[in-house]
């Protein structure tokens, strides 16, 4: 017995060092589209096979491998379009889900950005050369390897901050999963209506509490239930908790780290990382993290443009649809909450409360145009720095080369050839019905795909036409997407990928 255990333990330390010494090799030696291309990918391939070999909790149901595959990666790449009856889905499956938007949402994945460059930093620390070389040479050779202190304690000083970083952000989400899946279910328990909607589907209050918070928290709009949040349109508290945890998961979460850190160096919670927390807020731009804004003034901005776009939504959405069958049987305040509802989803998380093909187009223009623009963008001027003034005033080949690559590759050029491209795949049905599978939604589900948003017109077999309906045809509870052949589901699953890559882009540019 002595002697298996040995074995296994062995193995089990051969297993550790050689998924380390991969990890560090393609961490090391591959560029870091590469390393994101490829960790979604794998993370997306994994959660296929783990779906398909589950079983659905509809035993009638048989799930068809392309539809589990886009499943797999709307839930990866955070997306929350769903081709199949999210009610058919196992509570097993479910789980999968969860933790498929979890590895693949914007925080967790800046945490493991986070612990990559700290382990670069460890492993070309100076120190450590500098020792090293200190022991193979003379006394006189020490002295000129004095003027290198400042270099190695700034370079301390980095890995610090990189870790105390990790600490925050870490905390930071485990703090916002737990106490929001917490309230949630607390909720739910004590609001009856809410309570019954669950107890009517045989949806475990836990599991839905913790795949809701998850959901909102990673903006991946994957929901347990075949409508997603418009079930609970008239649970104003519920959709107002989720909002928040939207907006503290991907939109405000610049404004919500230097909060925390603000907070720490502040309050004086930790004496050992003070040094570190201050820099991390006189001077972000010496870590590399997209989250911490340069100054307070980004901060601010970023604020400034979140609330408007939300305010402008709300008020054209209520303008809009306020008499209409959008708010059929919801009170004043249950509009307006829905209302804020959808205008903070249209932004990132895709999570709706209200039947996306009967609000009003212009509403859904707005909506297409806060699907498309990154989470990040602001709509007021910011100063730049002097380097950066320096790098732009260069010109020639190299510089109109640059230029040529991000117009050809641009956003809108790739997102309009998108469009082309399941335009084709779909030909057929925009001939036979061309009222849903009209240009509008065609247009509105690829730039739900591309901003990683999942927000869909869904389909209507009212709308077919006459000749039609005499057909057999039933109302799916899904995304639009469900409706469309497999080439065209392909396609969106390359869109959902461009999309969840597009930082980039953008960087690049």
């Amino acid at each position: 017995m002595p002697i298996q255990l040995n074995v296994i333990v062995s193995s089990a330390r051969h297993a550790i060092h050689s998924s380390v010494f991969i990890f560090q090799f393609i961490a090391f030696h591959f560029s870091p589209l590469l390393i994101h291309l490829s960790y979604f990918v794998i993370i997306d391939v994994l959660g296929f096979v783990a779906l398909m070999a589950l079983k659905p909790s509809n035993l009638d149901y048989s799930p068809r491998h392309v539809d589990m595959f886009f499943l797999s990666t709307s839930a990866v790449t955070v997306t929350g379009l769903a081709t199949i009856k999210m009610e058919d889905l196992s509570s097993s499956q479910i789980v999968v889900l969860t933790i498929l938007m979890f590895l693949g949402s914007e925080m967790f994945v800046a945490l493991l950005g986070l612990v990559l460059e700290w382990g670069k930093q460890n492993k070309h620390d100076p120190e450590d050369s500098r020792v090293r070389s200190v022991t193979n040479h003379d006394e006189s050779q020490v002295e000129e390897a004095i003027p290198a202190t400042p270099s190695t304690n700034s370079n301390g000083l980095e890995k610090c901050r990189l870790k105390y970083l990790g600490f925050v952000l870490l905390s930071y989400m485990v703090t916002i999963l737990l106490v929001g899946s917490l309230l949630v279910y607390l909720y739910i328990a004590n609001v009856s209506s809410a309570r019954d909607v669950l107890s009517r589907k045989t949806i475990n209050t836990m599991l839905f509490s913790i795949s809701v918070t998850m959901s909102s928290f990673t903006n991946g709009g994957l929901i347990p239930t075949n409508e997603s949040m418009a079930v609970f349109a008239s649970n104003q508290g519920l959709l107002l908790l989720l909002a928040g945890q939207i907006l503290a998961g991907n939109i405000l979460l610049p404004v919500f780290l230097r909060l925390v850190i603000w907070a720490i160096k502040g309050l004086g919670i930790t004496r050992a990382g003070s040094a570190e927390f201050k820099l991390m807020m006189n001077n972000p731009r010496t870590i590399d993290f997209n989250h911490l804004l340069p100054n307070l003034q980004a901060v601010l901005f970023l604020g400034a443009t979140v609330a408007a776009l939300v305010a402008t939504a709300v008020t054209l959405f209520c303008c809009l649809n306020w008499g209409s069958a959008v708010f059929a049987g919801l009170t004043p305040n249950q509009k307006i909450t829905n209302a804020f509802f959808m205008a903070v989803n249209a932004m990132q998380a895709g999570e709706n409360s209200i039947d996306c093909s009967l609000i009003a187009p212009a509403a859904l223009v707005l909506f297409i145009t806060m699907m498309y623009i990154p989470a990040s963008t602001t709509f007021f001027s910011m100063q730049h720095d002097d380097k950066r003034g320096g790098e732009e005033k260069k010109d020639g080949p190299a510089k109109r080369s640059v230029r040529l690559n991000s117009m050809l590759f641009s956003p809108l050029t790739c997102n309009a050839a998108l469009i082309m491209l399941v335009c084709v795949t779909e030909r057929r049905s925009l001939l036979r019905d061309p009222l849903n599978f009209s240009t509008f939604n065609m247009i509105f589900e690829v730039i739900s795909a591309y901003g990683n948003v999942g927000l869909s017109t869904g389909y209507s077999c009212s709308r077919l036409p006459h000749l039609e309906k005499e057909s057999i045809c039933q109302d799916k509870p899904y995304s639009f997407s469900g409706w469309w052949s497999d080439q065209g589901k392909v396609v969106l699953v390359l869109v959902m990928f461009y999309g969840r890559l597009k930082g980039f882009h953008k960087r690049r540019s």
